[in-house]
């Protein structure tokens, strides 16, 4: 495929995403709760850590740059009791950030690794007939926009395929 045949239909799918779903990190305010208690929901201590770069950061959907500011803390995208409540370790800004400003968009630091797509029906239930993998060189906005057309999907939470760790979570688009 030439160029910018590619390059139209990489801006095609990205504005096609763009009407469809929402991207969500890790709500700002209740970060700021876990921050002013001086621990995550788990009681585990808000420590400071200095990002040696790299570190997946849910709040901004971003990687952290050497030196920065962020914590490790423990996090599960559930607010309610729930049979498939899974918490695991997050990094997150150590003091509040902007947060992620472009929810139309799939976050760009997360394109480039192995992710699981798990996807969730209308009763909160996993759909596991939907959960899907997708590698680096995959279109990861198609996909999404797939199991999203799904009548039985009603949202889905992106995860590491290498550590499971949830990394941001994909609604429809209101």
């Amino acid at each position: 495929m030439s160029e910018s045949r590619q390059t139209t239909r990489n801006v095609s799918s990205r504005l096609e995403s763009m009407s469809t779903v929402r991207y969500i990190a890790i709500d700002p305010e209740r970060l700021d709760r876990m921050r002013d208690r001086g621990a995550d929901e788990y009681g585990n201590p808000w420590t400071l850590r200095v990002a040696n770069g790299g570190e997946p950061l849910r709040c901004c959907l971003r990687r952290a740059e050497p030196d920065e500011r962020i914590a490790l803390i423990c996090y599960t995208p559930w607010t309610q009791p729930s049979p498939w409540m899974e918490a695991g370790p997050v990094f997150v800004h150590f003091e509040r950030c902007a947060g992620y400003e472009t929810p139309h968009l799939y976050p760009a630091a997360f394109l480039d690794h192995d992710s699981v797509m798990n996807t969730f029906d209308h009763t909160g239930a996993r759909a596991y007939q939907h959960i899907t993998f997708v590698r680096p060189a995959e279109d990861h906005e198609a996909v999404i926009r797939a199991l999203m057309a799904e009548a039985e999907v009603a949202y889905l939470h992106v995860r590491s395929a290498e550590a499971l760790c949830f990394t941001f979570e994909v609604q429809p688009a209101a």
